[in-house]
């Protein structure tokens, strides 16, 4: 076993396969390089990254939002009445669009989970189909 040649050196001698240490001084031959020459493409009109109006209308909320907080940091004050109405129709809009998206949140949570028991009950009619029949 001692001094012996491994089956894989022999073969790498059979074929004349070099070592790996044997390809640290190899040089290459040069070779002229090519490279394409680049195209610029210009488009007729620019259009938006999205197709849809789904980028719009996310910078559109974040305004709304920004401008919701603008008003609701103010001070309320009975004195100026106008003031007192935008801040209680601002609070009143985002209690109602929070309302929205909690309901929407919880009806997919159930409706997930409808639609699981619904399969958990189809299997377990065909497990007892077969222990009946």
């Amino acid at each position: 076993m001692f001094g012996e040649v491994p089956d894989h050196i022999k073969r790498r001698h059979e074929k004349d396969v070099p070592s790996i240490g044997a390809l640290d001084g190899i040089v290459l031959p040069a070779m002229p390089v090519h490279y394409a020459e680049s195209e610029i493409l210009v488009t007729r009109e620019a259009r938006e990254a999205v197709l849809d109006s789904s980028a719009k209308l996310d910078s559109l909320t974040q305004k709304a939002l920004d401008f919701y907080d603008d008003l609701l940091s103010e001070p309320m004050s009975m004195d100026d009445m106008k003031l007192l109405s935008a801040q209680a129709d601002a609070a009143r809009t985002i209690l109602t669009t929070q309302l929205r998206v909690d309901d929407s949140r919880l009806k997919k949570r159930s409706n997930d989970t409808l639609a699981l028991l619904l399969e958990r009950m189809e299997k377990e009619d065909v497990r007892l189909m077969k222990v009946v029949g």
